[in-house]
């Protein structure tokens, strides 16, 4: 059996809209499916969670976006249950890396009926009391801020509304003091406009932030980003969207295995688009290939 997991909010209703066109094209191929609504934040995982014991499904279709993707993964790792993410959600950047240029239709009539699978690796997040996985990748104060301003834009979607976000955001926001230990080794601090660790190469619903990102390098990408004088950030905006961000000087990138971070005042991130907040010291740190992904 092939299970749909459906977030009815994801995307602002986009999942739920499209459902009725994701259960044609299962018809089609003539699939054994049955579909599961989300019922509220957390309910992706439980409802992996089950599927996973009953040892009944082949493979598992995520329709929804990468806050889904997020709660399923944290049931599935180390399962041999492959998922198949469908964007249909606000960012979509983990389907955006791993199927690229292919749209919600093109990638349930691609691969729904394939046997290939690949395992990637997954990042975790360590609070001290609680550690989370991530697919995507994950970001310190700007992030955070971005996505508390999503809310307050009602009149648009997808990457105009990340867009419209990340502008308003660098007019109001001044960055975060970060203390950071990259491999137990090389640290530093300041204050930071923007700290992200990536998985993958996408997040915030199009960035191209880890141009050098990898599924399966055993690693993690670290891009920071100092402070910008409002004239060279809106010059050079449209870099990120390409990865050629990483060549401006108040740029830093490299690879790791374990970051830590530490900072004397609370501060929020986002991982894969989800909040965590009040936090002070925090681990990153990667899992190889503990997921299996539908090719």
């Amino acid at each position: 059996m092939i299970a749909v997991i459906v977030n009815p909010r994801a995307g602002r209703g986009k999942a739920i809209s499209n459902l009725p066109e994701v259960e044609n094209i299962l018809r089609e191929f003539s699939l054994d499916y049955e579909v599961f609504f989300t019922s509220g934040p957390g309910n992706a995982t439980e409802i992996a969670r089950e599927l996973r014991k009953s040892g009944k499904v082949k493979k598992i279709v995520v329709a929804g976006g990468d806050g889904t993707i997020n709660e399923v993964i944290q049931a599935l790792v180390g399962s041999k249950v492959p998922i198949l993410p469908v964007p249909l959600g606000t960012g979509n950047d983990f389907a955006k890396f791993f199927y690229p240029h292919q749209k919600f239709d093109t990638v349930l009539e691609n691969h729904l009926l394939s046997n290939a699978e690949e395992e990637i690796d997954l990042g975790v997040l360590e609070t001290g009391t609680s550690e989370r996985y991530f697919i995507n990748g994950m970001g310190i104060g700007f992030d955070s801020e971005v996505l508390n301003n999503m809310k307050r834009i009602r009149l648009l979607k997808g990457d105009f509304l990340y867009t419209s976000a990340v502008l308003w955001t660098f007019l109001t926001f001044s960055g975060t003091e970060l203390k950071v230990s990259i491999n137990g080794g090389h640290s530093f601090g300041g204050r930071f406009l923007l700290f992200n660790v990536g998985n993958g190469q996408y997040l915030g619903g199009g960035f191209k932030l880890f141009p050098k990102a990898s599924l399966s390098d055993g690693l993690l990408d670290v891009s920071i980003i100092g402070s910008l004088r409002p004239m060279r950030f809106f010059t050079n905006f449209y870099k990120a969207f390409k990865g050629k961000h990483i060549t401006l000087p108040e740029v830093s990138y490299m690879k790791a295995s374990v970051i830590s971070i530490k900072s004397e005042t609370p501060f929020s991130l986002q991982l894969d688009g989800e909040f965590a907040t009040e936090l002070n010291d925090i681990k990153i740190r990667v899992l190889r290939r503990v997921l299996k992904v539908v090719l």
